[in-house]
């Protein structure tokens, strides 16, 4: 993991903490409906910090999801550009927070590696090593 990606992660943690649990990141995402379309086993969530269709859609999800991927988009640049960071290491280390704590079981997330996997009932998802 790179220097930089560290003290953004260390930040944001800070920040988090400061914030009150929950998390920047986390109040920004609660107004989208992300939530509900992970729960439909269609969606999930990605290690670039974006949700991703699993298997195929319709078009009517595909608006859906691109429009919350937009609404992440903009607050990834917002924050990248008031950390001096670049938008993917914001976006990454966001990922790594909706990895372990959003991701229920019986919904989907996808690794680095691009695979599509299922979260088991008791199971930790293992982070992406950036993340540590």
């Amino acid at each position: 993991m790179s220097r930089r990606l560290k003290m953004i992660l260390a930040a944001g943690i800070g920040l988090a903490a400061i914030v009150g649990g929950t998390g920047v990141a986390y109040a920004m995402m609660q107004a989208d409906n992300s939530a509900q379309l992970r729960a439909t086993g269609k969606v999930g969530e990605q290690a670039d910090g974006y949700l991703g269709i699993v298997g195929s859609a319709d078009a009517g999800l595909r608006a859906q999801v691109d429009a919350i991927n937009i609404k992440r988009r903009a607050y990834y640049t917002d924050l990248a550009a008031k950390r001096n960071a670049k938008i993917e290491e914001v976006a990454a280390a966001t990922a790594c927070q909706l990895f372990a704590s959003k991701v229920e079981p019986g919904q989907y997330y996808r690794l680095p590696d691009g695979v599509w996997r299922q979260r088991e009932a008791g199971q930790t998802i293992t982070l992406p090593g950036y993340c540590a």
